[in-house]
């Protein structure tokens, strides 16, 4: 019994003390910035801590604030922090654990440095590659390699991509039912109801938009055990687990039935992608496009990489993507896709439920440039660049609900970086295995935002233009970057605001959305117990709400135009 004993202690025992050796070498570099120090014990670069994590969850709970490290221990910890480690340790501090240091960072000298110059600073592998598995792609990739990837992709976001999604996006926004007789006297709908009606609206928007196929979401082809939508749904609907089980090599009868049906996900989607890249390959030789076609992004892409290869040079850089690669792109696309229809629209609506007057604001914009022909879609060249209280109120939503993690790179060789401390401004070098975190959520909550950082007020984006007209006024650099920033801005940017504008335009053409009070509630006291739902957020991609079953809205058809 001592000698299984011995044996089971013996490399536990190495493990922790290899990791302790380690956390105190760390710590003595991170004591070097000047700067206030968290030390934890594990970090989001141990794999391990991914899956036994939740195991832990008692750990902040712990009295004497023993447990507040837990906090730090994910990518997405800055969702669920918002500004409050930025108030306490200031712009600057250092996440200290046995793998790394992680200089954790929301001012703009270092970010405008570390993030607006990829030539010098990389991206941390781990991070970077998490939706790689079925081909390298746009964020994956780095120098000459990742400008080949953004060469192929940025031609599939083409004013013709932008047309369609925008006829789509408003299509489908207008077939939404956002009410339900059936949910307690019709009593409106919790928000894990809307997020699931927005889930829905993502994935058909996607269908056509991503894949070009304008059929039901479950119809499956002969040969297939799930329909595409259906494939991509369940994958998108669980990206951690995919991310952390989607190499498993384990017999079926091992795994539990959720992940033997991620695992049948993952195949079929893949099978799906090659069908659709095989046929577009062949289109693209065959039939080339006439006119203003509308084009899926995966048939954008797919031609702009065909033209790749009948310029390429022979014995030069291969300059087009690999079929995996076009796999990696679009697969990557629809995360982001789905997660900025779906996601985004969960905030938005509850932000203006809580705030009538700004809800009153998008709408009288809508009035003034919308049809009361409900069954007429506005011209996306003439309407977009207009609405520009409806894309205020997209970027009001990303500044309070940030979507991004986290986001970290690290130097190629010791760089000097100038880091603002208590005592005033010095120069301190990074070592290549330090990283530099830019905590875009603190940014986006700072008080550099005035005394209303905290506040719902999308008009801090609006200001008039010398004609007199309303013109967006968005903050360049860190302090707002949602979409990242530099040369690695995400390059479904304008994507993304031109399909939200659509949506909330057309949802708001149709709808009210109102807070639902509960019995003896008063108005003020329901819209304050909605915004406390939505302030506590957690990461899954992007921000998610962790109580979305707590708080109601409700939609009242607005009567002024014909359906």
């Amino acid at each position: 019994m001592m000698l299984y004993s011995l044996l089971i202690l013996f490399p536990i025992s190495i493990f922790i003390s290899r990791r302790m050796v380690r956390l105190v070498r760390n710590y003595i570099s991170a004591r070097k910035y000047g700067l206030p120090i968290i030390i934890i014990p594990v970090s989001f670069e141990d794999a391990w801590w991914i899956v036994l994590r939740p195991l832990f969850s008692f750990i902040p709970r712990l009295p004497f604030n023993l447990g507040h490290w837990y906090l730090y221990t994910t990518m997405g910890w800055t969702t669920e922090d918002g500004n409050r480690s930025l108030l306490k340790y200031g712009e600057n501090f250092v996440l200290c654990s046995p793998t790394s240091n992680v200089l954790v960072t929301s001012e703009q000298g270092i970010v405008e440095t570390v993030f607006g110059s990829h030539g010098k600073w990389a991206k941390q592998q781990d991070q970077s590659r998490l939706f790689a598995f079925y081909g390298e792609n746009v964020s994956s990739t780095h120098g000459d390699v990742w400008r080949r990837h953004r060469k192929i992709t940025a031609s599939a976001f083409n004013e013709s991509t932008m047309w369609s999604v925008w006829d789509e996006a408003t299509r489908r926004a207008g077939e939404l039912s956002l009410v339900d007789a059936d949910v307690e006297g019709g009593n409106g709908l919790t928000l894990a109801m809307v997020r699931s009606k927005f889930d829905l609206l993502a994935m058909q928007i996607l269908s056509v938009v991503g894949f070009g196929q304008n059929t039901d979401l479950t119809e499956r082809p002969t040969g297939h055990q799930e329909s595409l939508m259906e494939c991509l749904g369940f994958i998108l609907q669980h990206i951690i687990l995919t991310v952390v089980f989607n190499s498993l090599k384990a017999p079926d009868f091992l795994l539990p039935g959720s992940l033997r049906r991620l695992k049948v996900s993952i195949k079929k989607l893949g099978l799906y992608m090659k069908e659709s890249v095989l046929q577009h390959v062949q289109s693209a030789k065959s039939k080339p496009v006439h006119g203003s076609k509308a084009l899926s992004l995966l048939e954008s892409m797919v031609r702009a990489n065909e033209a790749s290869k009948q310029e390429q040079k022979t014995g030069g850089p291969r300059s087009y993507l690999s079929d995996s690669e076009l796999y990696g792109n679009i697969f990557v696309f629809n995360v982001a896709g789905y997660e900025t229809t779906a996601s985004s629209f969960i905030f938005a609506l509850s932000y203006l439920a809580a705030h009538p007057d700004m809800q009153d604001w998008a709408v009288e914009e809508i009035d003034r440039y919308y049809d009361h022909d409900a069954n007429i879609i506005p011209d996306y060249a003439e309407t977009y660049p207009k609405l520009v209280r409806c894309l205020a109120i997209m970027h009001e939503t990303l500044r309070l609900a940030t979507p991004a993690p986290m986001l970290v790179r690290y130097p190629y060789v010791p760089t000097e970086v100038l880091v603002t401390t208590k005592t005033g401004a010095r120069t301190v070098t990074v070592e290549p295995d330090t990283l530099v975190g830019f905590n875009t959520t603190g940014a986006h909550l700072s008080p550099r935002w005035g005394p209303d950082a905290l506040s719902f007020n999308p008009k801090r984006f609006i200001l008039p233009s010398s004609s007199g007209e309303e013109e967006l006024v968005v903050p360049e650099g860190p302090l707002y970057a949602p979409f990242m920033m530099g040369p690695r801005v995400c390059p479904g940017k304008k994507f993304s605001q031109v399909e939200f504008v659509a949506v909330l335009a057309r949802v708001l053409m149709d709808w009210r959305v109102e807070v639902v009070r509960g019995v003896g509630e008063s108005e003020e006291h329901a819209r304050l117990r909605l915004m406390s739902v939505v302030e506590e957020k957690k990461f899954n991609v992007s921000a998610h709400l962790k109580r979305p079953e707590d708080a109601r809205v409700r939609f009242v058809r607005q009567g002024k135009f014909g359906k």
